[in-house]
């Protein structure tokens, strides 16, 4: 599958698509998480001790099964997603003709940053630059 590109218009609409996956995705990450750090020593001459082990590990592993199915869903819609604790997404873009990555993270309304493909997220840049660049463009055009 290739790359997906996006304008900055086309990535806002997107986020807003996307935010209620997004958000279950951040829901199941953190339920796992519990689940994961929970350790419940049971009485193995207990069968409903027995059951209810089988019962929170099936549940356990529902729960990873919901989180990567949606997670493939956001990364077909195009989303990058680096970190599932920090949850930024960054989406394709282009830029002067060199590839660019719009920054999105669930707090935000819209995307507000961007940064080249292979830098850290130290590296973000305001997204107003690229409105400036696309604004001075549009008025060279005039």
């Amino acid at each position: 599958m290739s790359r997906i590109y996006f304008s900055l218009h086309e990535a806002n609409e997107l986020v807003q698509k996307i935010r209620p996956r997004v958000e279950r995705v951040i829901q199941l990450r953190d339920e796992l998480d519990l689940l994961d750090n929970t350790k419940i020593e049971f009485d193995i001459e207990s069968v409903e001790n027995l059951l209810l082990e089988v019962e929170l590990n099936k549940n356990f592993h529902e729960k990873n099964v919901e989180l990567y199915t949606l997670l493939g869903e956001l990364i077909r819609d195009g989303c990058i997603i680096h970190d599932l604790n920090e949850m930024e997404i960054d989406f394709y873009s282009k830029l002067e003709n060199k590839d660019i990555a719009f920054c999105w993270h669930p707090n935000d309304e819209k995307v507000l940053f961007w940064h080249y493909p292979l830098e850290k997220a130290s590296s973000r840049r305001s997204i107003k630059e690229i409105e400036k660049k696309y604004l001075e463009k549009l008025n060279n055009l005039r």
